[in-house]
This record gives structure tokens, sequence and C-alpha cells, in this order.
């Protein structure tokens, strides 16, 4: 017989994984948050057959393959900012993988400000990042671009 489900507990099965302040995968990742959009560096730390996963919601959320459809299908999006940074408020590593949780701060053309919530999940190869899978709080940008 199943047991009702107020007398059931949350499963564990999540490994804990360290912070880590820095290491070479993790400069990587700040050198990408630091570009704020300067597409020279970008080209100098995503693969060119990288793949950018994004979230429905967010200003052009799909799927992107290859850096040039990331640059010019992804990227555009910031033409709507006066200012748009990632900042990264927590880095982990394992392997290679580089997860951040995070805040999105911006200024839009109009002037409406927004902060915004995202964890990344990054993969990377020989010092290039391969994959970016995000996620974040889409309902603050929205309210912000649409006033």
């Amino acid at each position: 017989m199943n047991a009702p489900a107020s007398q059931l507990k949350p499963l564990s099965i999540r490994r804990e994984l360290p912070t880590v302040s820095d290491s070479p995968q993790i400069n990587v990742v700040r050198r990408f948050y630091d570009a704020k959009g300067d597409l020279e560096v970008i080209r100098s730390v995503v693969a060119e057959d990288a793949r950018w996963d994004v979230a429905e919601g967010f200003p052009n959320g799909g799927v992107y393959d290859g850096l040039e459809r990331i640059v010019n299908g992804f990227f555009p999006f910031l033409g709507a900012f006066q200012e748009f940074r990632c900042v990264g408020d927590e880095f982990y590593e394992d392997g290679g993988h580089v997860i951040v949780l995070g805040r999105y701060i911006g200024t839009t053309v109009k002037g409406n400000g927004v902060v915004s919530r995202f964890a990344h999940f990054f993969t990377l190869r020989e010092g290039k990042i391969t994959q970016l899978r995000q996620t974040s709080d889409t309902l603050p940008i929205a309210r912000a671009l649409e006033h």
C-alpha cells in the first residue's frame, strides 16, 4: 500500500559541489561575463560549434547552434538595453562543467531598471565554452522591456 503524501519524505540525491572562486575554467566564464557584449572577447572564449539553450521567455530565447548563430541570433537582444550585465554570485566547477548562480542587472533603452536571477550551466572543452544552458526569472526582464 502506498503511503499518504503527507508521510512521504523528500529523497535527496543531490551531490554537493564545492564552491570554487577561481580555476582556469571559471576564469573563462568570468571573461565571458566581463565581455559585456564585446564580440572580440566572446569569440575568444566561445567555441565555433557551441550551443546556446536559452529559456523561453528570455529575450531571443531558444536554441542556437554555432557561434555565428549565437552572435547573430541571440545577442541582438542587447540592443534593447543601455546596460546589461551578468553578475556571477556563486561559481561551482565539476569536471568540464561550470555552474553559476547570479543576477542579470540592466537598464533598458527606455530607462527601466531590471534585476533578474539566473542559473547558467556551462560545458567547456580545451579552454572554450561549448555549451550554455540558461534558466532565469524572465518576468522582471519582460516587465522592464514592455514599459
